[in-house]
């Protein structure tokens, strides 16, 4: 257990709050109200889209999808607060904040929302080149912190030390440490995950999407390796291990935690799996899903053993080789 971390934590019951006369009920019944209207304006839109009868226009149909989006946010937004209102009676050290699958949920369609402004205004194409997918992370890697900080932090569910972040006394005396025993176990482990990646590949005739896009220039180069190595980590580590694992390691144990936020870690990866034949979708997640399995429990440990920063270094770490090895073999001019 790391330095800083409260002890006595292990499986504890997880409560019910329907055993009890339901509390907010009315940010319940609007969480639902809401994810209803959102369903409603969806199906709407994808009618426009397809263009029935009197489908309204390019800006109409803008119109209905931001809505939708906006209330499928605000429904996610009231079945977090629920569950924050719901828990907080329960006792330290359980946990008494929202689920991490629900703020999962609603940082991905807040984001989804935003993205879709930005492409609706022509500013920018976010993910298509490297300053755009540059973009992308960073506002992946806000929300992240973000969601964290409105519904854990600000009303007191976990502070920032009992997440893993050296801000106790003496914390920072031990980031050298930390950050060095992440790299200097992530770096073996790459290598071994990428034999078992390259077998699983063959024998499911698929390939790992691209993360990020190829670099042609200088400032692309530089611009991947901060995106990937730098960014992409930091909100991805305070997500799924310094949040998520948390959680669940103060309700379930250790071990059902990390296998937990290790299934949700390697879950999350397959969500940029695209394509035209659902066949090769398939087959392209289930190998995502494999290869991504491992990174998640070994950063997971690492992060029970010694804190966020051993994990975030190892993350740091692990994706700064993929992006050398994917620069070493691409021509990049000035």
């Amino acid at each position: 257990m790391s330095a800083g971390r409260e002890p006595g934590w292990g499986p504890l019951p997880p409560g019910d709050p329907g055993s009890t006369p339901r509390p907010a009920r009315g940010l319940y019944a609007a969480a639902w109200l809401l994810a209803f209207a959102g369903i409603v304006l969806l199906t709407a839109t994808a009618a426009a889209q397809s263009g029935g009868v009197a489908a309204p226009g390019s800006a109409g149909r803008l119109v209905l999808s931001v809505a939708a989006f906006g209330a499928f946010v605000l429904a996610l937004a009231a079945a977090a607060g629920y569950q924050l209102r719901s828990r907080a009676a329960r006792a330290e050290p359980a946990y008494r904040g929202p689920s991490p699958l629900i703020l999962l949920a609603l940082i991905i369609v807040a984001l989804s929302l935003v993205a879709g402004l930005i492409a609706a205004s022509g500013a920018l194409a976010l993910g298509s080149q490297p300053a755009g997918a540059l973009a992308a992370i960073v506002l992946t890697t806000a929300g992240y912190l973000a969601g964290i900080w409105l519904f854990v932090v600000r009303p007191h569910v976990m502070d920032w030390a009992s997440m893993g972040w050296p801000t106790r006394p003496g914390g920072l005396a031990r980031i050298p440490a930390d950050a060095l025993t992440g790299i200097a176990v992530i770096v073996p482990a790459y290598f071994v995950i990428q034999v078992f990646a390259g077998i699983l590949a063959v024998l499911l005739g698929a390939q790992l999407p691209d993360v990020v896009p190829t670099p042609q220039t200088v400032p692309g180069a530089v611009e991947t390796a901060l995106a990937a190595a730098i960014i992409a980590p930091i909100g991805e580590e305070a997500f799924f291990r310094g949040f998520s694992m948390t959680a669940w390691w103060r309700d379930l144990g250790l071990r059902t935690a990390l296998v937990r936020a290790s299934l949700f870690f390697a879950a999350a990866h397959i969500l940029n799996v695209i394509g035209s034949n659902p066949a090769d979708i398939v087959q392209t997640a289930v190998l995502q899903f494999v290869v991504i399995l491992p990174v998640g429990f070994v950063l997971g440990w690492l992060f029970a053993r010694r804190g966020i920063v051993a994990s975030m270094a190892g993350h740091m770490t692990f994706n700064a080789i993929s992006v050398a090895l994917l620069l070493s073999s691409t021509s990049i001019r000035p």
